[in-house]
């Protein structure tokens, strides 16, 4: 009879490379390449992070571009992409807050004059859009008032004719302390 073999006096027979080893050799490799490399990629998002450079997506499609890199605090000039905090009326029916991001061009600047005829508004002599009587939901929107952009504030403008910007009085100018930063598209 065949007595048991104690755990200490056991000797392992020596196992020939097969499938099941090569696979997890494969699997050990692997993981050691993508340890080093996530390494990497902290340290370029720890960089990244540093410059203050952040990735913004645009849900929306008032502007056509989707993935953005923000340049956190720096004053945008005309024709620049903008992203700020909301802080016009909020529309119940649209469901925007105070301080909800919006993405927008730079169309005026401080001293720009505001022109509007007929709904159709100008800033610096160049047409931004016609503002709309009211939303899809059918609130009514009054267009914003003529006049000049005074110190501090911005005219926001989307690509889009259906977007909720500066041409409406509800939304307003963009105070220049609600402007997050410059907005760089990637796509």
């Amino acid at each position: 009879m065949n007595a048991p073999v104690s755990a200490d006096r056991r000797e392992e027979a020596p196992v020939a490379p097969g499938f099941l080893q090569r696979r997890i050799s494969e699997w050990r490799e692997l993981a050691l390449f993508l340890r080093r490399h996530w390494l990497i990629a902290t340290l370029v998002l720890l960089l990244y992070v540093a410059a203050k450079h952040w990735l913004w997506v645009n849900v929306t499609p008032s502007l056509p571009y989707r993935l953005v890199w923000l340049d956190y605090g720096a004053q945008p000039q005309r024709g620049e992409l903008m992203v700020y905090r909301f802080s016009g009326q909020p529309l119940p029916d649209m469901g925007y807050l105070d301080g909800v991001p919006f993405f927008k061009r730079v169309a005026g600047v401080p001293g720009d004059r505001i022109e509007v005829e007929d709904r159709v508004v100008r800033v610096a002599g160049v047409r931004v859009g016609y503002a709309k009587p009211h939303t899809r939901q059918g609130q009514p929107l009054d267009p914003i008032s003529a006049g000049v952009v005074p110190e501090g504030h911005l005219f926001g403008q989307a690509d889009s004719d259906d977007s909720f910007d500066s041409r409406y009085a509800q939304s307003g100018l963009v105070p220049m302390s609600r402007v997050i930063g410059v907005a760089h598209v990637i796509f």
